[in-house]
């Protein structure tokens, strides 16, 4: 699962830098294929699936204006991948 998160984030960042070239659709269906397969931290993932979703809706106004709505919207789908991303790096194994 962190692998896959670890391309869709890759993907978002060549999306944010070059919308004209990419969609972000194969990678909603990465992570809904992910999700189906691995239940574990579903909300987590939901949650990612959803601000990508809405990076992807200002897609357009990134190719046309480049504004701030559109770049915060790229900025909440990364800090959202960056914590999934972070909730399969960080194991704890000590005992309770």
């Amino acid at each position: 699962m962190k692998e896959v998160l670890q391309q869709v984030k890759e993907e978002l960042e060549r999306a944010y830098n070059e919308p004209e070239s990419h969609s972000l659709e194969q990678s909603i269906k990465k992570l809904q294929s992910a999700l189906e397969q691995n239940g574990d931290r579903g909300t987590m993932i939901e949650n990612a699936i959803t601000s990508i979703i809405q990076a992807q809706h200002a897609m357009q106004q990134l190719r046309n204006a480049g504004d701030v709505s559109s770049a915060a919207a790229f900025g909440e789908a990364h800090n959202a991948l960056d914590q999934a991303i972070k909730s399969y790096s960080h194991v704890d194994n000590d005992p309770v």
